[in-house]
């Protein structure tokens, strides 16, 4: 007789642990990969500075305010050529909305389902300023591909950051 609609296979106890471990896994790389962005928007953005003291100023900033900020300095910025100018800002403004999937994974409890058919997913409650938490439906796949999102924007910053330096005249 198949199993119906009504008949949930429940994971064992082993496997429940398992669904937490790879909750923690994901979030734990999500954080990973997303300091290791940061830190590299935070170096561009000292390059962009071109000052000796552009390091004290870029830190501590959050990713929103670094984005923003090495928006408007790759805008102003007069010895950057055309091609790399729409680059950088192509690049940076695709990076702003993974920085806000990344909030979603690491700032909002994750509550996964114990259910067989429900592996490779979590239900987590999102909560914006002044708005009440919303249950979200988080697929383990796309927070995998968000990792890989942010891991594949490091090289392309680095370029960015280099024809910055270039264009410094900081060879």
């Amino acid at each position: 007789m198949e199993n119906s609609a009504s008949e949930r296979k429940e994971l064992s106890e082993a496997e429940q642990d398992a669904v937490r471990e790879r909750i923690w896994s994901l979030v734990g790389r999500v954080a990973q990969e997303s300091a290791s962005v940061e830190m590299c928007l935070r170096s561009l953005m000292a390059k962009l500075l071109n000052s000796k003291y552009g390091d004290i100023i870029a830190a501590g900033q959050s990713a929103t305010d670094l984005i923003e900020n090495c928006i408007a300095l790759i805008q102003a910025n007069e010895e950057i050529g055309e091609k790399v100018r729409e680059s950088a800002l192509g690049l940076l403004r695709s990076v702003k909305p993974l920085f806000a999937q990344r909030n979603n994974i690491v700032h909002a409890p994750w509550f996964p389902s114990f259910y067989e058919e429900s592996r490779s997913e979590a239900l987590s409650l999102v909560s914006k300023r002044r708005s009440l938490p919303r249950p979200t439906l988080v697929s383990y796949a796309e927070v995998e591909k968000l990792c890989s999102d942010l891991n594949a924007t490091l090289p392309k910053i680095w370029s960015v950051e280099g024809a910055v330096q270039r264009s410094n005249g900081n060879q």
